[in-house]
């Protein structure tokens, strides 16, 4: 474990053990402020769309380009819509293939601004529209259903085993941990003339609506460059444990060439610098993540993404629900990376700068011409 890896899974720890849901995001975002009280150098505050900045700026930073690390707060999951007697009705935030609601997976129920499960259920059945789940009914077995709660799936917030960590919501809580602990790091050092931020939005499984909230709303300023943190869908070419990865696009498009670039270049710097650090560059294309609203809103923008297992619960062998997880490893190794790249002013080639890596051929090239 890399040093202070004790520390970065603590923070792990205390943000996955909350409940969330899309749009009932309280828990975490309170969570996140209290992270900033009493640490010098960073500063908190919400936007109007409830949205959670926190701040760090160095000696000299120029507070409109700053490095915004972007995470969501919310992960799929239910909202109760009817009680009545020991059956709920709910409805669904987020995707999820309907073929994994499976009768009998059990879900805990939450009150609004509670952090401890009010009661536990067992799904009953479940609705869907066009193949995905849209809503169930579930009978309550212990305890209650508030009338205006929510609730996840049945699983342990947080546990480690076997090099993982696994809970109900690694996408994206881990990814606002990853964030968090960077930050602590950079304001602990206190490099002059970088300003970073954490954004923490809302509601991004039901549309990256608090991240199109924070472009309306000048959230981020249009200098800023902006770095998506998400744990993406683990592929055969992407697996767990082989590091953290620098995302070149999603599903949706390719990031900013330049910010991609530079991430490359802080995470061969950091491997050079400590032995066992391992990290990829991989298209992550099985969904879609922030990098890709805020490039199509003209910001440059790219990602950073964690190989996940059971992605929004759906268990990877297609039989049900399961918790999420992810390499410990990966984890610290993201954390570290974030770090190395915050630490210093970004060197972005602007657009249509020759790379350094094309000089030498250029020259060979010109020399065929004579």
């Amino acid at each position: 474990m890399v040093d202070g890896g004790a520390s970065r899974l603590a923070v792990a720890e205390a943000l996955l053990s909350l409940p969330t849901v899309p749009l009932v995001e309280d828990a975490p975002a309170r969570w996140v402020e209290g992270f900033a009280e009493g640490r010098p150098g960073l500063a908190a505050e919400r936007d109007g769309a409830g949205n959670v900045v926190l701040r760090y700026a160095g000696d000299g930073a120029d507070p409109t380009r700053p490095l915004v690390l972007v995470a969501h707060l919310d992960h799929p999951g239910f909202v109760v819509e009817e009680v009545d007697g020991e059956v709920a009705t709910l409805a669904f935030r987020g995707g999820l293939s309907a073929a994994h609601a499976v009768p009998g997976s059990e879900i805990d129920f939450f009150a609004r601004g509670a952090t401890d499960p009010r009661g536990r259920g067992v799904l009953l059945d479940a609705s869907s529209a066009n193949g995905r789940l849209t809503g169930a009914r579930a009978r309550i077995v212990t305890g209650e259903a508030p009338d205006d709660g929510f609730a996840m799936w049945g699983f342990a917030g947080f546990e480690v085993s076997g090099g993982h960590i696994t809970g109900r919501a690694c996408d994206d809580l881990l990814g606002v941990a990853m964030a968090l602990a960077a930050l602590d790091e950079v304001r602990r050092l206190g490099p002059p003339e970088v300003a970073v931020w954490g954004l923490f939005t809302r509601a991004e499984e039901i549309g990256f609506l608090g991240a199109l909230e924070a472009v309306r709303l000048a959230t981020v300023p249009k200098g800023a460059v902006v770095l998506s943190i998400e744990c993406s869908s683990a592929l055969a070419g992407a697996p767990q444990g082989a590091g953290v990865i620098v995302r070149v696009g999603d599903r949706r498009s390719i990031f900013h060439p330049g910010l991609t670039q530079a991430l490359v270049d802080a995470a061969e710097s950091k491997a050079e610098a400590e032995e066992g650090f391992r990290w990829q560059r991989k298209l992550m294309d099985a969904g879609t993540c922030e990098a890709s609203a805020f490039g199509a809103c003209g910001y440059r923008a790219s990602g950073l993404a964690l190989p996940l297992g059971n992605y929004h619960n759906a268990l990877d062998d297609g039989t049900g629900i399961g918790p999420e997880h992810v390499a410990v490893d990966d984890y610290l190794a993201g954390v570290a990376l974030l770090v190395e790249l915050a630490c210093a002013p970004l060197a972005i080639e602007p657009s249509g700068e020759l790379p350094e890596w094309l000089a030498e051929p250029m020259a060979r090239a010109r020399a065929l011409s004579g």
